[in-house]
């Protein structure tokens, strides 16, 4: 079978109508929470420092996030037991994010053994709920020691203070990573639409943060014309990013999901959305700590740490997509890469704009990098945001411009 005959699968009409439960959505409020922690926390911290304590926690919730997206897609959490584990799992991760901004002082033990509930409950849940299902269990049960081993290793880094937590806390990160690497492969079975729309909420919870944060910020500001303009496009950026994620990669990437063979969506579903929208949506928190300094501040310009918050940010969200390209169809987005290279220009150069004007500077860049995107992808996009029946062989594959 050919590439586009598998892309061209048809979607089974299970697939079609599972949706996003509302147990799914009380859960993921928990993280809205977790995603404003983040930022505060490099807020309050702007330097490399900052940047990497902030990623490094949040590569713990993430992780901790997607282990149950992936397990709500796998079983029915509508049973009594199910229902209530989860709901366990959700006040822990409430736990978890209260003590995430002094996770690297007094609050890490505290920090470290919400985690520890969480992933525990994630994995006999998870292991529970498809005793019916041993095929797809027995995919879970040879992820499970690693599972196991890595929240204990964050445990021992919530023992210890300084360097060593964080070096316990990375070893934990990629303990996660090369067990679903190594042997996250076969035997999963992944409903992709559902799959897709958990993600996709995920970075409607960061989009929402932002926009959060640049309001709490601006609440109390003098009502000026620079006021006024500075928040327009702070909205704006937020609204720009929601349009180049959902316009077409997010379809893209579902879309690819849906039409991939099933034996092959797990590792797919793996790469697209568990490690790759990891710095899509660490992005969106970098972009939204450099909105707040600039409405906070719009008429000087942006701290070191500010600059590097929108540049670091807005290339971390790019990068999503090329990579996603890359890993479907193995082809370059170009367009994303020159958007990358221009901002890390901009940033540079505009370090004595004030802060309002590369707020716009770097908006622009990002609007261009979408519509030159859009130009050259045309035919595909069209493809994707229609959806319609399995496409012809001589027409372009999703992705491919």
């Amino acid at each position: 079978m050919t590439t586009l005959e598998q892309l061209a699968q048809p979607e089974t009409e299970a697939e079609e109508e599972r949706r996003t439960s509302y147990l799914e959505l009380f859960f993921d409020l928990v993280f809205v929470f977790a995603v404003t922690q983040v930022t505060a926390l490099v807020a309050d911290d702007p330097t490399a420092h900052g940047f990497a304590h902030g990623a490094l926690v949040f590569g713990l919730v993430w992780w901790a996030w997607s282990g149950y997206a992936w397990l709500t897609n796998a079983i029915d959490i509508e049973s009594a037991v199910a229902r209530v584990l989860v709901l366990v799992a959700a006040g822990a991760s409430f736990f978890l994010a209260i003590a995430l901004p002094d996770a690297f002082g007094d609050d890490g033990l505290r920090f470290a053994l919400a985690y520890l509930v969480v992933r525990l409950v994630h994995i006999g849940l998870y292991v529970w709920g498809l005793r019916s299902d041993p095929e797809h269990q027995a995919a879970i049960l040879r992820l499970a020691p690693w599972f196991f081993v890595a929240p204990f290793v964050a445990l021992g880094g919530g023992f210890a203070d300084g360097n060593t937590r964080v070096a316990l806390w990375i070893l934990s990160l990629a303990i996660d990573v090369a067990g679903a690497a190594s042997v996250g492969r076969g035997g999963f079975r992944v409903s992709p639409s559902h799959f897709a729309e958990r993600y996709a909420l995920f970075v409607i919870i960061a989009l929402g943060e932002s926009v959060v944060a640049v309001g709490a910020t601006a609440t109390g500001l003098p009502r000026d014309a620079t006021f006024f303009a500075v928040v327009a496009t702070a909205f704006a950026l937020a609204a720009v990013l929601w349009w180049s994620y959902f316009d077409f990669p997010a379809l893209a990437a579902a879309r690819a999901l849906r039409r991939a063979p099933a034996e092959r969506r797990g590792a797919l579903a793996r790469d697209l959305f568990t490690f790759f929208h990891f710095p899509n949506v660490l992005g969106i928190i970098y972009i939204a700590v450099a909105a707040k300094k600039a409405v906070a501040h719009p008429s000087e310009p942006l701290s070191g740490g500010g600059r590097a918050a929108l540049g670091i940010g807005l290339a971390l969200f790019l990068l999503q997509f090329v990579l996603g390209r890359l890993r479907v169809i193995h082809r370059v987005s170009w367009e994303r890469l020159a958007g990358i290279a221009v901002l890390a220009v901009v940033v540079v150069v505009g370090r004595d704009l004030e802060a309002v004007w590369l707020l716009a500077l770097a908006l622009a860049v990002l609007v261009a990098t979408t519509v030159a995107e859009d130009l050259r992808l045309g035919t595909a996009r069209r493809i994707v945001r229609a959806d319609g029946p399995p496409v012809p062989r001589d027409t372009p594959v999703p992705w491919k411009g």
